[in-house]
């Protein structure tokens, strides 16, 4: 399958369900899993493997209030979506929780995309009020199809191995 082709119809999809998150540019839940369950679709009909991660936080030594929280969400959201590839999902799904819904490109495809988040988000935050805040970050995967045909069994293998 060309990733033109997918990337087009990521691209209609997204359009076609633009509901953002209140704090960041990211999909919210609800939205992310109308996508998944999209690509998901095209992923069975060309037989392409997909992989979700489940991104979670904690703030290291550092209790945060209301504003702060935002602030780090915001920043976490222009992170992620830097690192982006056209046809990557990312989507804030709740307080310190994320995910990424992407086709596979190889084996390891996961397990590289997750390291290089992992290094990146590593970096401490010196946020807009002077606060400088280091995150704990832990990322569990889950292939399609072998771990789940659908958006809750992916996202529910994915949230049990970061924990």
């Amino acid at each position: 399958m060309p990733l033109f082709s997918l990337s087009v119809y990521l691209i209609e999809s997204r359009m076609s369900i633009s509901k953002e998150n209140e704090i960041s540019t990211l999909a919210n839940a609800d939205t992310f899993s109308e996508q998944t369950e999209h690509l998901l679709e095209f992923s069975a009909r060309t037989q392409a493997k997909a992989s979700m991660l489940f991104i979670t936080f904690e703030a290291v030594n550092t209790q945060l209030n209301e504003q702060q929280s935002k602030l780090v969400i915001q920043a976490i959201s222009q992170i992620l979506l830097s690192k982006a590839r056209e046809s990557d999902i990312y989507a804030h799904l709740d307080g310190m929780n994320f995910a990424n819904l992407s086709v596979d490109t190889s084996e390891q495809h996961a397990k590289t995309i997750a390291s290089k988040l992992k290094t990146d988000l590593a970096q401490p935050f010196l946020l807009a009020d002077g606060t400088n805040l280091t995150l704990r970050t832990k990322i569990g995967s889950a292939s399609f199809p072998t771990q789940g045909s659908n958006y809750t069994q992916l996202i529910s293998s994915a949230r049990s191995a970061a924990h």
